[in-house]
């Protein structure tokens, strides 16, 4: 892998040194003809510019596809590390330890393979920050001799939680320890310790000890997308085209963002009633089972089909490809085009949408990506959308969860004290 690094990174040098070679020439022959020359050494060297951008455009995109394959080898590696070092405490106690001394071969295999089976109970992840968790009160309970770092022992965990509401003032920590020792607790066989009354109490002493005020992001309106619709005007470039197609199919179609970022070309679907988009993973969708939600045309300006067709032909999209279907946009002297692989991240499409709305006059600190879900989930439940659609369409499990995202319009809230008949 670090010969092909080093092979492109040559690569792209040695177009740099021809690119500046070329110009030499050019300025070189100018001086021979101030004037017929040098418009004609201006046009080759336009010519040559646009040669040399595509080669490094194409340099750039496989360095950029080298290295993240590179980033997600490491973090793989990373998981597959603490995955081996969890396998030695769970299989040091409990019913794994019994059955991979069994006598018959087969159960032996058998038990053998179990520990990777049970550590995979979880999303990745889920496991990466529950091992992470683990490992770090593996390090306090080392440094304290009376400590036993597992199976844990619940005033030992209830003194760790002490612990780490006073080093980092923050509750997400506390319960996230709690979790992660449970569930390396049950993977093996045993009593999780969150089932003990002192642990019980201790994180709800510690949750409202660390609980600080919830500061919701604002939902985005439909006033606010037809107003981006309209900035752009008549003729937008491909830059905001793929923005408004990333707001207009978040909002119609409630999605997360990390839905969003994992969308590819062939997981959208046109017809004549609108479009099918399919969500392959989600973060209530833990087993992979998939689901696809419709979006309807509208035929205005904001119409979130319409508005993905028309970034689907001006990007050049193969409906049928498996890239990602928003990506990083290169800027050359002939026009825009899409990255050919490698996909937007969140940061950069928070930067994105905060530039937008500071563009509208608005604080952009009052939104987030989540802003669009909320808002499309606003402006349907307030339309009176039944529940059932509701749910489906949003893939809410939960009432609590679903009822989060909704901000009811002043005009539903104080209908209910109308309706007292006072």
């Amino acid at each position: 892998m670090e010969q092909i690094l080093e092979e492109m990174r040559r690569l792209r040098d040695d177009v740099k040194a021809s690119q500046e070679e070329a110009a030499l020439q050019v300025a070189r022959s100018s001086r021979r003809d101030p004037y017929t020359f040098k418009r004609k050494g201006n046009e080759n060297q336009h010519a040559f510019n646009d040669d040399v951008e595509d080669k490094l455009v194409q340099v750039q995109a496989h360095l950029g596809r080298v290295e993240a394959g590179e980033e997600g080898t490491r973090s793989a590696s990373a998981l597959a590390k603490a995955k081996e070092a969890a396998k030695e405490d769970i299989l040091s106690v409990g019913v794994l330890p019994l059955l991979r001394d069994s006598q018959d071969p087969d159960l032996r295999r058998l038990a053998a393979e179990l520990p990777a089976v049970v550590l995979d109970s979880r999303a990745d992840s889920t496991t990466k920050k529950y091992l992470g968790a683990f490992q770090r009160w593996k390090t306090w309970a080392a440094a304290h001799q009376e400590v036993p770092s597992f199976p844990v022992q619940e005033g030992h965990l209830a003194l760790y939680m002490v612990h780490l509401s006073e080093s980092t003032q923050s509750k997400a920590a506390v319960e996230e320890i709690v979790h992660a020792v449970s569930w390396l607790h049950r993977v093996s066989g045993l009593q999780p310790p969150n089932a003990s009354p002192l642990v019980h109490t201790t994180l709800e002493g510690l949750q409202r000890k660390l609980a600080k005020p919830k500061k919701s992001k604002e939902p985005i309106t439909v006033e606010m997308l037809k107003a981006m619709v309209e900035a752009v005007g008549p003729s937008p470039s491909l830059t905001d085209v793929r923005f408004l197609a990333v707001c207009l199919v978040a909002f119609a179609g409630f999605l997360r963002c990390d839905e969003l970022i994992k969308l590819r070309c062939n997981d959208i679907v046109f017809n004549e009633q609108g479009m099918v988009v399919k969500i392959v993973s989600s973060k209530t969708d833990q087993f992979r089972e998939g689901a696809s939600l419709v979006i309807a045309r509208t035929g205005t300006s904001a119409c979130p089909v319409g508005m993905m067709e028309r970034y689907y032909t001006m990007a050049g999209l193969v409906p049928a490809s498996p890239e990602k279907l928003f990506r990083a946009i290169v800027h050359t002297k002939t026009g825009e085009r899409l990255r050919e692989s490698g996909g937007l991240s969140y940061s950069r499409l928070r930067e994105l949408l905060s530039d937008r709305i500071q563009g509208l006059g608005m604080d952009p600190k009052q939104f987030g990506m989540h802003s669009l879900r909320a808002g499309g989930a606003t402006a349907a439940a307030n339309a009176g959308v039944p529940d059932r659609l509701f749910k489906r369409h949003g893939r809410w499990r939960s009432e609590s969860a679903k009822d989060g995202y909704v901000k009811d319009s002043v005009e539903r809230r104080l209908s209910v004290s109308k309706s007292l008949g006072i």
